[in-house]
């Protein structure tokens, strides 16, 4: 029997939170910053874990570890990761590995997979910054034309020989100039703050623009006030240079709203937290 489609159906929501079959690992949508949390339970494992390695695997089949969970601790068999270096527009899946006082790695979980979202225009693009995703922004990019690869090459003339040798090297990452556009002070700020943060960044937008996700370090910075004098909006003019990934071992990342400083805005002292009675899953993943 065929199946009938009503074109004007609807499309479903795509879900924000999904479950590893085994239980082990719940992956949840945060989609203000762009990325998901990360939540393995091994509380039931025998023996319980005293780290857990998370990692993911996108659209190209290639198992990447998670930053800040490459170890991440497991008090009580609890541990907890972010991750906002996952494709967009695709779905991706993460997976657990429980690790031992002893070092020993135990059995891949099963995976828990989400898509996550792409930014609509205007704000098309994503600009994290690798370990303080708090600083990440959706921005509005008005030009990024070109990039340039450049050469290694070195030309060597030889006497009475009419052709050079050349000696050639892999030719470098790309590098280029991003044309972004603020509207307000508030946004000129969280901007500048972003690009002089000294964190590499990744660059995220849809699929269809075919611009791979990309690390780049930026460096000259020039702003421009758009409008008379009093209007907020500024155009900024960035160099960029693309890098690789940042290695993920041992690498601190201050998940938002989940650091010490955010929890010592409500809590001042420690004792001010214990008495809220919250578990240490609580206070992580918010329950």
């Amino acid at each position: 029997m065929g199946i009938v489609i009503n074109p004007s159906a609807p499309l479903p929501t795509p879900p924000v939170e999904s479950v590893s079959p085994d239980g082990r690992l719940t992956v949840r949508r945060d989609d203000t910053w762009g990325g998901v949390y990360l939540i393995a339970d091994y509380s039931t494992a025998v023996p319980v874990p005293q780290k857990v390695r998370l990692v993911r695997i996108g659209s190209d089949g290639v198992e990447a570890p998670v930053r800040g969970a490459d170890l991440a601790w497991a008090p009580g068999g609890i541990a907890f990761g972010y991750d906002h270096e996952a494709e967009l527009g695709v779905s991706s899946s993460w997976y657990a590995y429980p690790v031992t006082a002893a070092g020993v790695v135990g059995a891949r979980s099963q995976g828990a997979g989400i898509a996550m979202p792409e930014p609509e225009p205007p704000r098309d693009v994503w600009l994290k910054a690798v370990s303080a995703p708090g600083l990440s922004l959706r921005v509005i990019v008005t030009s990024w034309p070109q990039l340039a690869y450049d050469d290694r090459q070195q030309r060597f003339d030889v006497l009475g020989a009419p052709a050079p040798v050349m000696s050639v090297d892999e030719w470098s990452l790309a590098s280029g100039q991003m044309t972004l556009l603020t509207e307000t002070l508030d946004e000129r700020t969280a901007l500048l703050d972003l690009l002089t943060s000294g964190s590499v960044l990744l660059s995220q937008t849809l699929q269809a623009y075919g611009r791979p996700d990309a690390y780049w370090v930026p460096g000259k910075i020039t702003e421009e006030m758009v409008g008379v004098a009093g209007d907020p909006g500024r155009r900024w003019t960035v160099d960029m240079t693309q890098v690789d990934r940042p290695p993920t071992v041992d690498t601190p990342l201050r998940v938002p709203g989940r650091s010490y400083s955010d929890s010592a805005a409500l809590w001042p002292t420690y004792a001010d937290r214990t008495a809220t009675g919250q578990t240490y899953r609580d206070v992580t993943v918010g329950g």
